[in-house]
């Protein structure tokens, strides 16, 4: 028997109850569109899309996609062009996406609140030919003529949100027009009489998508067929999910974001299940897509939050069997108070995290199908490689030793858009084998499991060298028994160049007074116990926050994930104000 060394890249102890076609799986060359396609002949009349009152049937997807493919080819589009969409997550971006991979063109998925001027700057990036948006004037659109490249552009108005079976309408435009709707999609396509490829390979550039940019601005991702199919059976052949057509998947987070695109709706599509999507999920409408029935939820903490102080007490949410929660951490008693209130609402769901980076996909590990482990987000993707290094030399540590999580992979992206620099960065060689930095710290375990202990890209170092983790901190000051949430940003210092500050969200029924925020501060200097590890931990005295501030709320970006840049001008406007004070 082989004696094990303790290192994740020889022993591979986490792989050993998976099949060698699991830990070597077979990704097929083909896009993704026609993947959808031969999946989908086994459940073409299930519904594939769920939209507000709109059904679209996995037959009706494809047909909608062709059609729209032929317009696509009618209005000039080649291989390899970039078609940039600005919408929220309707269906209409959906037929978009797999039009263009029948075609062999990319799709961008932009934020759909960015300004007009953002808009642009990224239209000129990608040299878009063509620019779909949604709900936009003659005047708008004229403004991103004028300022861009763009030769056509196609809206899609508020009233025909509900519209499917494109091949059908006939609207009363026609190619030569610059500005169309998908009113005119139908017409276009039977200008188009030509042959044309439609067998683009898994190496295909497919898809364009972002980073969070919670830490600075957003790197466009570039995804091809390959990664975007690896992706998928990585996550089913280590979680054994099958297919269970008819299952149904409510879908939150924008399109622009590998989780709300990659991760949960072409997911949903190769398990033939139904995609509820949510374009306008608020406090205010959450019941009303809870009873749609979805049995997957693809969330994050802040997603459970909603749900729990926002679904009628008498709602049945019995249908409800996965929560997935991604993008932050859910906390083990985050996870234990969510089973509670599932529990409540007649649902024996369960609870669990996952990770991932755009530049993977948005998986890197997984929870479905496994042991439920909630201090840790889950297993690392079977058919991935994965190992831990110390993030300053680089050096493979031990199952067990803390370090930054690198993976390699077929799911590992391609390259940042026209930035090779920032791509080379983002790599490394390792035994042969091009791994992607993750910038997640962690402990990974022998059975795969990673126990998420911070990013490294969150540090400052101060003027005596020292090197402070934020999320060390962050996950101390937690354990506070007032303190529901935190972040901790780096505020800039005259002498020590940097310090921190925590902004705390307190537990329900605790009042933010001045007795409160010393009772933490003289906590941080004292030892506390996790529960969850059985650990005693302590902050280092510059570690300490140089002071707290209570908020309702953390802020959040449209990625659900914790504006931390927002909190970092905060602090800085902090000292302005003070030095004005002074003045």
């Amino acid at each position: 028997m082989k004696k094990e060394t303790g290192y994740p890249s020889i022993d591979k102890t986490h792989e050993k109850d998976y099949s060698f076609f699991n830990r070597y799986p077979f990704i097929p060359n083909m896009s993704i569109f026609n993947a959808v396609k031969l999946m989908s002949t086994f459940y073409k009349k299930e519904t594939s899309i769920n939209c507000f009152d709109l059904n679209v049937t996995y037959e009706e997807l494809i047909k909608d996609s062709i059609t729209l493919s032929k317009t696509f080819k009618e209005l000039g589009i080649k291989e390899n062009d970039i078609i940039s969409v600005s919408m929220p997550n309707y269906y209409q971006a959906v037929i978009i996406y797999l039009a263009s991979s029948r075609i062999g063109a990319v799709t961008t998925f932009l934020n759909s609140q960015s300004s007009i001027e953002e808009i642009e700057n990224y239209l000129n990036l990608f040299e878009s030919p063509l620019f779909i948006n949604y709900d936009c004037s003659n005047e708008y659109n004229n403004h991103i003529k004028k300022n861009t490249k763009v030769r056509q552009i196609i809206t899609l108005n508020k009233e025909d949100i509900d519209k499917k079976n494109y091949h059908n309408l006939k609207g009363i435009s026609s190619s030569y027009n610059d500005f169309l709707s998908f009113d005119d999609i139908g017409m276009i396509a039977n200008y188009y009489k030509h042959n044309f490829n439609t067998n683009f390979g898994a190496k295909q550039d497919s898809l364009i998508l972002f980073t969070s940019g919670s830490t600075g601005n957003p790197k466009s991702v570039v995804l091809t067929n390959e990664n975007l199919l690896s992706s998928g059976i990585y996550m089913k052949n280590t979680g054994h999910i099958k297919s269970v057509v008819g299952e149904k998947c409510l879908v939150c987070v924008p399109f622009t974001y590998p989780y709300g695109f990659a991760t949960s709706t072409l997911m949903s599509f190769l398990c033939g299940r139904e995609a509820i999507l949510a374009p306008n999920l608020s406090k205010d409408n959450i019941s009303y897509y809870l009873l749609k029935n979805p049995n997957y939820i693809f969330g994050s903490p802040a997603l459970l939050e909603l749900i729990k102080r926002n679904t009628p007490t008498n709602q049945d949410l019995s249908s409800i069997h996965t929560f997935i929660s991604g993008g932050d951490f859910l906390t083990p008693s985050q996870n234990k108070e969510g089973v509670a209130f599932f529990k409540k609402h007649n649902s024996n769901a369960v609870i669990c995290n996952g990770s991932g980076n755009a530049e993977s996909c948005g998986a890197s590990t997984i929870a479905v199908g496994s042991q439920i482990k909630p201090e840790t987000v889950g297993r690392i993707l079977i058919g991935t490689n994965a190992i831990i290094v110390d993030p300053d030399t680089m050096t493979e540590l031990k199952y067990g030793e803390e370090g930054m999580l690198c993976i390699s992979g077929k799911h590992v992206f391609k390259e940042y858009f026209k930035n090779k620099e920032e791509t080379k960065k983002a790599k490394f060689i390792y035994k042969g084998k091009e791994y992607l930095k993750t910038g997640t710290m962690g402990i990974l375990d022998k059975e795969g499991y990673f126990t998420l202990t911070g990013r490294s890209s969150r540090y400052y170092i101060r003027s005596d060298l020292n090197k402070v983790y934020l999320e060390h901190i962050q996950k101390v000051i937690s354990l506070i028994d007032v303190v529901d949430s935190c972040c901790v940003v780096a505020k800039p210092n005259k002498d020590l160049l940097y310090v921190n500050k925590a902004y705390i969200v307190l537990k329900d029924g605790v009042l933010p007074t001045k007795e409160i925020s010393d009772y933490i501060m003289d906590a941080c200097y004292k030892p506390m116990k996790d529960n969850t590890t059985g650990e005693t931990i302590q902050l280092k005295p510059f570690e300490v926050p140089e002071s707290i501030e209570f908020l309702p709320a953390l802020p959040r970006t449209v990625a659900d994930k914790i504006d931390y840049r927002l909190l970092e001008e905060m602090a800085k406007e902090e000292i302005k104000v003070k030095k004005r004070e002074l003045k």
